[in-house]
């Protein structure tokens, strides 16, 4: 019965997700196996998440998300529960869901100013931003995302102040050999030239994962580093506004954003041993099979591994996404290395 319906189409979820006296209503339903996708169409159309961010109800959306609501179904007018948390200006829930799905988010620094004097310059010309990198509509894992970059001039907007289709922009692969390099991006149907760097707490490593971002790649998490147990961990990181990466409190992040939390360095050489020349159509050794067998792909997350980036020999990716990062980049997505050729190994 957790999936019936009123005359309306509103399912009991549905329902519960539209008054905040009935958090723990909805908490049971999900347990009981309701639909946290269930549709409804009408003068009530949505899912329980449009519900829950229409009514600025963060408990009901942070219950819905951490139990697999897709974020960017449109109902009858087109609008993703973002969209609708963006109209009725609750910030924290727009700040929820983008942190649940985004590709990247971090402060950046934006040039404002073109021309000569950016060289000049650049610090008294560039403002503090917060960007944030989503994916634009439903997930195909036969085709390339197609991503939104949303500027935001601080933490207490609902609504970016700038929204850039990227897959309508020309997008320029920053320069990190320079000193000082900057991601443009040339928002074509505007004609509007954008031009992007890392914050003063940022370095290379956040504009590279920006640019990875741009381009729909997401952010690869390395493998966890063992340590002593009596080692006390770091403080995490403030930025000025006294939040951690602008979210407020630390937490391991969300499955669906991959790009909090990564590490990676500025200069990185690869890491794993290269494979020898012959090993096209070979097999692999079963030290190589056990380590690659309990993971998916790194870069769709949802094909089995079939191959590894020459000379770097990372085994993390789908054939099809490995030869479109090659294609694209021309760099392994887990060390950056440059890649040769791809290959794909058999397992045995």
């Amino acid at each position: 019965m957790v999936e019936w319906a009123d005359s309306e189409g509103k399912t009991p979820l549905i329902v519960a997700c539209m008054n905040c006296e009935l958090f723990d209503v909805a908490k049971t339903l999900i347990e009981l196996g309701a639909n946290v996708n269930a549709y409804c169409p009408g003068s009530h159309a949505g899912t329980p998440l449009h519900h829950a961010a229409k009514r600025g109800l963060a408990q009901s959306v942070k219950l819905l998300l951490s139990h697999g609501a897709n974020a960017l179904v449109r109902d009858d007018d087109s609008q993703t529960p973002l969209d609708v948390a963006r109209i009725h200006g609750h910030t924290s829930i727009v700040h929820e869901i983008e942190k649940s799905i985004c590709y990247f988010s971090g402060w950046l620094r934006e040039f404002y100013d073109p021309g000569f004097l950016e060289a000049l310059t650049p610090l008294l010309l560039s403002r503090k931003i917060w960007v944030v990198v989503i994916p634009w509509g439903s997930s195909n894992s036969t085709a390339t995302r197609k991503m939104e970059l949303c500027i935001y001039p601080d933490l207490q907007k609902a609504q970016p102040r700038t929204v850039i289709a990227l897959w309508k922009a020309k997008i320029e692969e920053p320069k990190f050999q320079q000193k000082d390099p900057a991601l443009i991006i040339f928002d074509q149907p505007t004609r509007t030239r954008n031009t992007l760097t890392f914050s003063l707490e940022g370095g290379k490593q956040q504009l590279q994962q920006l640019y990875n971002a741009c381009i729909g790649i997401p952010q690869v998490m390395p493998p966890p580093v063992p340590t002593q147990t009596s080692t006390p961990e770091a403080a995490p990181q403030t930025d000025e506004s006294g939040t951690y990466n602008g979210w407020g409190v630390p937490d391991s992040g969300p499955v669906g954003n991959p790009t909090q939390h990564a590490q990676t360095n500025d200069n990185i050489s690869p890491s794993a041993p290269p494979i020898p020349e012959d090993l096209d159509g070979g097999s692999v050794t079963n030290d190589m099979k056990d380590e690659g067998s309990s993971s998916s792909c790194a870069i769709c997350f949802e094909a089995p591994i079939e191959g590894a980036g020459i000379p770097c020999g990372h085994m993390a990716g789908y054939m099809a996404c490995l030869n479109e990062i090659k294609a694209k980049k021309g760099v392994c997505h887990v060390c950056q290395g440059k890649i040769n050729r791809v290959v794909r190994l058999y397992a045995i």
